[in-house]
């Protein structure tokens, strides 16, 4: 929460200019523990994603050579098939439970150390920097945004590590049976691609503007809260009440 100059004293940087990127390099420098066990956590991904695919490919190799085998069913190959998709599903079953909870333990640490110093950097402003902040946008800092970083970190960033991998072993095993099934896919898929970028960047502005709605309520609670005397010295319960409810 960078101060940058104003107009009428100093004010707080509401980091809405700042690329995604460049926020996750600050979050990943203000919290270490967001990087510990990156590699393990990867590594089970990696797993998981493989046991998914492995039980079709299962399936389809029973059904081809297993039921249609030239001289009636194999039931060996069948039995054998049988057992590599059970192993699949057990192995899937401990990397998706191990990932998910290195995930969770690094986020949450990672953001109790954020979540202290954001606190502490709060304390810490000036006088005049925290009398030109309204009360609600210095606790949305250290309350809801934390939190939606916490969601974003927890199930966007599992889902992202899980959606790379299968979107890699998938090709590999679409390009192994079929290159020309490989090539269509992709085609169809490379405009979502391309347009990944457009939504993002309408997302983070919709996104900025809950945080200013955010910031406006918690304001127009917590104010009338702490000046409870100096609203009811001026009577003007009915003004602040309409404005309560014009934030909710």
């Amino acid at each position: 929460m960078p101060i940058v100059p104003g107009t009428t004293g100093t004010q707080m940087d509401s980091g809405e200019t700042i690329s995604a990127r460049d926020t996750i390099r600050r979050g990943i420098a203000l919290s270490p523990e967001l990087r510990e066990g990156i590699r393990g956590t990867f590594g089970f991904a990696v797993l998981a994603t493989l046991g998914r695919v492995v039980v079709p490919i299962a399936v389809q190799q029973t059904l081809d050579r297993g039921l249609g085998a030239a001289g009636g069913p194999d039931l060996g190959f069948m039995g054998l098939m049988a057992g590599l998709a059970t192993l699949a599903i057990v192995v899937t079953g401990v990397s998706s439970y191990f990932m998910t909870a290195r995930l969770f333990t690094a986020a949450e640490r990672g953001l109790a150390t954020l979540r202290i110093k954001a606190f502490r950097h709060v304390h810490d402003l000036p006088m005049l920097t925290q009398n030109s902040e309204r009360r609600g946008s210095l606790v949305a800092r250290v309350t809801s945004d934390v939190d939606q970083v916490s969601q974003f970190l927890v199930f966007g960033g599992l889902i992202a590590v899980v959606s790379v991998g299968q979107i890699v072993v998938a090709t590999v095993v679409m390009a192994v049976y079929s290159w020309q099934l490989t090539l269509v896919v992709w085609i169809c898929f490379l405009p979502l691609f391309l347009s990944l970028r457009f939504f993002q960047k309408r997302l983070s502005e919709a996104y900025g503007g809950v945080r200013r709605q955010v910031g406006a309520l918690l304001s127009a609670v917590s104010e009338p809260v702490v000046g409870a005397t100096v609203v009811r010295s001026y009577s003007i319960e009915a003004r602040t009440q309409a404005r309560i409810d014009n934030a909710v």
